[in-house]
């Protein structure tokens, strides 16, 4: 009930709140004329416009690299039902049971950062970044609402309000609130993010600024799995999932990521406009400043026994833990962009763009232990800086084809020497025969913080003397729309591979940073269709991958998506889908996770391959007019074959669930 009364004050003040700031745009587009037949018959010219999505536009930072590319809302109900993060059709993880808690991508994704890096990502799919922020161009106040319930054991809230307070001047704010219980004891991931957003264009549309400030709050209960091993087995005595022991009966990490983002862009010269895309705005020479301050901090707390030793036994106390991680990170970055092209020309062809900046990071970087009685057994303070140029060459050669070019080489500083050297390009080979995507990347990275130094009560490791990670790429993608099929392929080559691994030096379930000498090769393989039978539409995604290291890089050669449904529309206004998802993974050695330092290992020692079945969700989703809803049973063939599964050694998922959700966008 208090979370239900906190839920509504909230709306009440999303709608105080456009009352107070709105402006009355209505009539600044009522001379478009675009009058709606029923009010017209009814009232006449007295209201003449009916807001609809249309009005609305919107922008995220990577749209704006060259020029600002306006989007339409997507009001479609696809793939609405795969609302987690963790359950992505392209983008699938293993996880600690349920929405909220520790992640890591099952599939090899790399990433390409670059400099310094704190080594914690576990929670990073909960939260909101500078780049996740969408920017609106709002002809009427616009809100959107989304609900998801599925009883006691999960919920999410999203709202986003924003409207024009000048025409040329947009503020907004998100608020999203996930809190996930699970079934099993202690089995919660707890996550809130507010985001207050603003964009301001000059009349002339010469002058940008995107600013934001964000505020991540993300708390994953830790109750070090079920002291039970085979809960799934045949033989094993069911008891209620609630009732089960669990190793860790009072222990959580909280992360907690707060952003302060401003970006400003100045046209310099003259000003091109393409017919293409939304009569965009073309520089010649642009200038860039971006600014971003970054207070992130990592906490591990525990108060209690760990009978079972799932962690190695405390340095400093075998009961009390309070570690945490704090990283202070400041950005400044500018760059000068300027672009040779054909003058009144409706073709985009012979374009030349150049970019050259510079990018400083300041950062300071500590660890605190602290005892039950307040004061510290662990206080250490670094301080980092880096000196990075960036720059981009890329050539259009027609709209058809074009080259892009991107490096980012650190010169100075604590992580010298780190690059990402990255070429693209597209071939348009044909509206029906489709396109070809090239790409390729080389990438040096210093370890992160977390591999060459950690100071914690559980464990410690000083001065590790680990090599840089290097990474080649080379990729191919083959997109044909029209038939809405898709096929690529990827190889990397990796050296210097770091992971964790388990120590078994003294009998306990410790961990310990490692380096692979030798290069692990991957290639990997996807493959997505679209197809309609009449109403029924089959969407299929398929990944194939092997490596020459599976031993050390964990991965499944084979993993596939599948949706099947019925398309149809009823009583000529309820757009409908009715159908069911198919997820699947081949078997492989998994992962085991460590909840003092949120990192996923491996045991190389004693490997488990875990059972792998198909999990089968059914649905029902219907869009109706400014709403979506949808229907979700999620593992409804539990029982079938397998009474649960994993997807990490020893940390039940979810059992089967009814969930239901609703997203209702409003235009005035």
């Amino acid at each position: 009930m208090h979370k239900a009364v906190k839920i509504c004050f909230f709306l009440f003040l999303l709608l105080g709140l456009s009352k107070a700031f709105s402006q009355d745009l209505k009539t600044s587009v009522g001379t478009n004329k675009e009058l709606d037949s029923v009010r017209k018959k009814l009232d006449g010219a007295k209201d003449s416009v009916v807001f609809t999505a249309k009005y609305i536009r919107f922008t995220k930072l990577s749209l704006t690299k060259d020029s600002i590319v306006l989007l339409p809302l997507d009001t479609s109900t696809f793939n609405i039902q795969n609302y987690s993060p963790l359950l992505q059709p392209t983008h699938p993880t293993i996880n600690n049971g349920n929405m909220g808690l520790s992640a890591r991508p099952l599939l090899y994704e790399p990433s390409k950062r670059i400099g310094f890096d704190v080594g914690f990502h576990s929670l990073d799919y909960y939260a909101l970044t500078p780049d996740d922020i969408i920017y609106y161009q709002a002809r009427t106040p616009f809100t959107s609402l989304y609900f998801i319930s599925a009883g006691q054991k999960e919920q999410l809230f999203r709202a986003v309000h924003t409207q024009n307070i000048k025409k040329n001047w947009n503020v907004g704010v998100n608020f999203n609130r996930g809190d996930s219980k699970g079934f099993y004891s202690r089995q919660r991931g707890d996550n809130l993010n507010v985001a207050i957003f603003s964009w301001y264009q000059s009349p002339n549309k010469r002058y940008n600024m995107w600013a934001s400030a964000i505020f991540n709050t993300m708390r994953a209960y830790e109750n070090g799995s079920t002291v039970a091993t085979g809960l799934f087995e045949p033989n094993y005595s069911k008891i209620s999932r609630e009732a089960e022991p669990i190793n860790l009966s009072d222990a959580r990490n909280l992360y907690r990521k707060n952003t302060i983002f401003l970006k400003q862009t100045y046209y310099v010269g003259r000003i091109d406009t393409s017919v293409n895309v939304n009569n965009a705005v073309l520089p010649t020479n642009k200038v860039s400043y971006t600014f971003e301050y970054n207070n992130d901090s990592y906490d591990f707390y525990k108060n209690g026994a760990d009978p079972n030793n799932v962690l190695p036994p405390g340095m400093a106390s075998t009961v009390y833990t309070d570690d945490s991680t704090h990283v202070k990170h400041i950005k400044n970055e500018f760059i000068y962009s300027f672009f040779l092209r054909p003058k009144n020309s409706s073709v985009i062809k012979n374009e030349l763009k150049v970019d050259a900046g510079v990018r400083h990071d300041y950062y300071t970087h500590e660890y605190l232990g602290l005892k039950q009685d307040g004061t510290s057994y662990e206080q250490s303070r670094f301080a980092y800086q880096n000196i990075t140029i960036l720059g981009a060459a890329g050539y259009r050669f027609s709209n058809n084809i074009d080259f892009n070019l991107d490096v980012q080489q650190i010169l100075q500083g604590e992580n010298a020497g780190d690059y990402l050297y990255e070429a693209k390009s597209k071939i348009l080979l044909g509206k029906t025969i489709g396109r070809i995507e090239l790409g390729a990347y080389a990438q040096n990275q210093t370890p992160a913080a977390i591999f060459n130094y950690y100071h914690g009560n559980h464990y410690q490791w000083t001065d590790n003397d680990f090599k840089n990670t290097k990474i080649a790429n080379l990729s191919f993608n083959y997109i044909n729309d029209r038939y809405g099929f898709t096929a690529g392929a990827k190889y990397y080559l990796t050296s210097n591979y770091l992971y964790f691994a388990a120590d078994h030096t003294n009998g306990t379930t410790a961990i310990l940073p490692k380096q692979t000498t030798a290069d692990i090769s991957l290639i990997r393989v996807d493959v997505s269709k679209k197809t309609r039978f009449g109403k029924f539409v089959m969407e299929n995604y398929v990944a194939y991958q092997k490596t020459d290291k599976n031993a050390v890089l964990r991965t499944p050669d084979f993993y596939t998506y599948n949706s099947i449904y019925f398309d149809n529309t009823f009583f000529k206004v309820l757009k409908a889908n009715v159908g069911f998802d198919v997820r699947y993974n081949s078997e492989y050695a998994n992962y085991l996770y460590s909840p003092a330092t949120a990192q996923f290992y491996i045991d190389e020692r004693n490997p488990t391959n875990l059972p792998s079945r198909p999990i089968v969700d059914v649905f029902f989703k219907a869009n109706l007019k400014r709403a979506n809803i949808f229907v979700k049973y999620d593992f409804v063939n539990q029982g079938l074959f397998q009474p649960g599964y994993y997807t990490v050694n020893r940390y039940p998922m979810q059992d089967a669930l009814l969930k239901f959700g609703v997203s209702w966008n409003f235009y005035d």
